[in-house]
């Protein structure tokens, strides 16, 4: 990506909340190519595009992992908080979740492949199909 495409990306993701401007982006662009995070693949004029170095990759895979311990504590911290709320206050609190997950889905599936969104059709389905239980249950 150029460092234009990543400010309009995090735009994007961030839906509108952080917008980076060039002075934030290409100073950081340029440290993480001195510390061989990046590295730049195609110069145009004043134009580069950056891929992760393969040091980045292995730096990327360590920060994910530490990301997944840390989601994990904070799951088990949320159930526990959860468990002392009334029971439809904690209802509520679900479906805002499903709500927030399938609007977050629904503009991700835009960016997947056919492949990608092949392999989310069974679970999507299965979990469509315990939505429509809920549903006959809420009646």
């Amino acid at each position: 990506m150029t460092g234009t495409d990543i400010m309009t990306t995090l735009a994007e993701r961030s839906e509108g909340q952080w917008r980076p401007s060039p002075g934030s982006i290409y100073p950081l662009l340029a440290s993480l190519e001195e510390e061989g995070i990046i590295e730049t693949v195609r110069t145009e004029g004043r134009k580069k595009t950056y891929r992760l170095s393969r040091e980045g990759r292995t730096h990327t895979k360590e920060i994910l992992k530490r990301k997944h311990d840390v989601e994990h504590r904070s799951r088990l911290n949320r159930m526990i908080w959860l468990q002392l709320l009334e029971p439809a206050d904690r209802a509520h609190f679900y479906v805002g979740g499903i709500v927030h997950s399938s609007k977050h889905l629904d503009d991700t599936l835009q960016e997947l492949t056919d492949s990608e969104r092949r392999r989310l059709h069974k679970p999507v389905k299965a979990a469509a199909e315990r939505l429509a239980s809920l549903l006959d249950a809420l009646e």
